[in-house]
């Protein structure tokens, strides 16, 4: 019948799907039977009101039953969510603790540097103004000082340096820090460097210009003496390799264009004025070598070389540091001067003591002072001619004193910088040609 079939529907849906069993009314149940009796209609009505109560307690067994278990997955649900939430927070929170801990020590780290710069007394970063260049370092403004720095092109960490290892005697490449990797054929051995390039370059011609010592300059500079000593003597040889690619020598076009007008008039075919000069060194122990430094001149043990200028003023030749018992003749002929490039009719202005007109190329001509004849009183042409020659030959004791105005040649120069006393003396002759001219126009 389809009641029946409608209500065992109605409990298995009840059962399956829990959900509210839906009972036909009388007067909708009277419709669907059409034509029963009075009797069948009565019976069908306890039969459905028996099942209707039957599947009424089903409905609450089975609600009951969800009522009670769905909490309890529920709790379990929430309980899983909780504990992946405090797992996500505990993770979360390691995190933060170790970005935190790593964030600590870069600003130790960065305090430390801080209070390293802080506690220097000499901060070359405060001296930019030009007085303050042209004092420390010898160049004229801030500009040059940059321009220099530039040309040396030491790179940004100083890699193309090449520094002097402290365990051994070995040369090998440092940078300074920041960077994540090294440049290609660099070793970084031991600690990394204090000081940026810029500064280390102050450093170098504080040492030049005004003579300070290793240890005066390891206090000022806020690093140990053997720091000082190391970055001197790289940055030496570097900056003797890098000026000694430019070419000084100038030719005979230039020579004439630059010339002052003192040599115009009656000494326009000088090429080059020479002298020789001596710096005092430390007496060694050898009685040999002793007696080849003993300068009669000096009355001491000195080193000695020679110099020569344009008629400008500027420095064209420099040449190495020889024993101060050396003279004049033997210093040119040993130098390197006669292969320099002379053009006929050329004139080598020099000292009465150089008597080198037999060693000067074919058609270069020397321009000395007269000597005293046999007469114990020189003619007035003679002396007239000694005092033109003199006075302008006085230009090139004049730059051999600018070379010696770096302070580092006040003193004597001690034995343990007889390797680098060649490169420290072409540095200082180099650098003045970058300063103010000698014979203003």
């Amino acid at each position: 019948m389809p009641f029946v079939e409608r209500k065992e529907k109605s409990l298995e849906s009840a059962k399956t799907r829990r959900s509210v069993l839906v009972i036909f009314k009388p007067e909708d149940l009277a419709k669907a039977v059409g034509g029963c009796s009075n009797k069948e209609l009565q019976q069908s009505q306890s039969q459905s009101q028996t099942t209707a109560n039957a599947a009424k307690a089903t409905f609450e067994t089975c609600t009951s039953s969800a009522a009670i278990s769905y909490p309890d997955v529920e709790s379990s649900l929430n309980s899983c969510g909780d504990q992946t939430g405090e797992v996500k927070e505990l993770v979360s929170i390691r995190g933060f603790e170790l970005e935190n801990a790593k964030l600590k020590a870069e600003i130790e780290v960065l305090k430390r540097q801080l209070n390293l710069k802080d506690s220097r007394l000499f901060q070359p970063r405060n001296f930019t103004t030009d007085e303050d260049i042209a004092f420390y370092t010898g160049f004229p403004n801030l500009a040059t000082f940059n321009a220099v720095f530039e040309f040396l092109n030491t790179g940004s960490k100083g890699e193309n340096i090449r520094y002097c290892s402290s365990k051994e005697r070995t040369v090998q490449k440092e940078f300074y820090d920041g960077g994540n990797e090294e440049p290609e054929g660099c070793t970084s051995i031991g600690r990394r460097r204090s000081l940026e390039p810029r500064e280390e370059f102050f450093l170098v011609l504080c040492r030049l210009r005004r003579g300070f010592s290793e240890k005066h300059l390891a206090h000022l500079f806020g690093i140990s003496q053997s720091t000082v000593s190391r970055t001197f003597l790289s940055w030496i040889n570097y900056m003797y390799l890098k000026f000694g690619q430019v070419s000084i020598w100038p030719n005979r076009e230039v020579i004439r264009a630059t010339m002052h007008d003192s040599f115009k008039e009656k000494y326009s075919s000088t090429r080059v004025i020479i002298d020789c000069t001596e710096i005092r060194c430390q007496m060694p122990s050898s009685l040999l070598l002793n007696s080849k430094l003993f300068s009669s001149y000096k009355n001491h043990v000195t080193l000695k070389g020679l110099v020569g200028i344009a008629p400008s003023g500027a420095i064209t030749f420099i040449s190495q540091l020889y024993s101060g018992s050396i003279s004049d003749r033997e210093i040119v002929e040993r130098s390197g001067f006669l292969k320099l490039k002379f053009d006929n009719g050329d004139t080598v202005m020099a000292d009465k003591g150089f008597t080198i007109e037999d060693l000067l190329p074919l058609g270069v001509t020397l321009n000395i002072p007269p000597f005293l004849g046999s007469n114990s009183q020189m003619t007035a042409q003679d002396v007239i001619k000694t005092q033109e020659i003199a006075s302008v030959r006085i230009h090139v004791e004049r730059a051999i004193n600018k070379i010696k105005n770096f302070h580092l040649w006040d003193s004597v120069v001690p034995l343990s910088l007889f390797g680098v006393v060649n490169q420290m003396w072409s540095v200082c002759a180099f650098l003045c040609n970058i300063q103010d001219p000698l014979i203003s126009t």
